[in-house]
């Protein structure tokens, strides 16, 4: 399977994967968290090829993760920053959680950076919790259950299919 047939499979890890799992993607989205907007803050940050920093962008945008949004004019070429879009602040229990496995799991001797959650002055990790009893939760107290997607993949799937035997046999799809 190629990453691209990601964002066609009916599974939400694998569509997710398709668009956050390209290459350079989560460094990209900690500038972003981190305040970064225009390219030059992208660029100074990652230290990567202009480029690819331009495909990477680009891709975000065109997932609406980030937004383009102009900030100079008259000027010799179009000036933009990238700005996250609800979808891309979205991502950031991910990000978080994200942050938090490579501290513990990647050989740092120590965490690089942690997050302050500046209501409350304190440093914050994150945490998974069960959205009805308020419960933390992991992999072993969860376990998979058929969605209303399934359902619905099914339905159309099996009317694709008739349509296809219709047209087989010569009728009107």
């Amino acid at each position: 399977m190629k990453h691209a047939e990601l964002l066609d499979e009916n599974c939400a890890i694998a569509r997710s994967s398709g668009i956050v799992g390209e290459r350079w993607v989560w460094v990209i989205l900690r500038q972003a968290f981190n305040g970064a907007r225009r390219f030059e803050d992208y660029q100074r940050g990652i230290g990567l090829a202009r480029n690819v920093l331009t495909d990477r962008l680009n891709w975000l945008v065109d997932h609406a993760i980030l937004e383009r949004r102009p900030y100079a004019e008259h000027t010799a070429r179009e000036l933009n920053e990238y700005r996250l879009t609800d979808k891309g602040r979205a991502l950031f229990p991910v990000y978080a959680a994200l942050m938090q496995w490579g501290n513990e799991w990647t050989d740092l001797p120590a965490p690089p950076v942690d997050l302050l959650h500046k209501p409350c002055g304190h440093r914050a990790s994150a945490r998974v919790v069960c959205s009805e009893c308020g419960e933390d939760i992991d992999g072993r107290d969860t376990e998979p259950v058929v969605g209303r997607g399934t359902a619905m993949y099914r339905e159309a799937r099996g009317r694709v299919r008739a349509g296809e035997r219709r047209k087989d046999r010569g009728g009107a799809a």
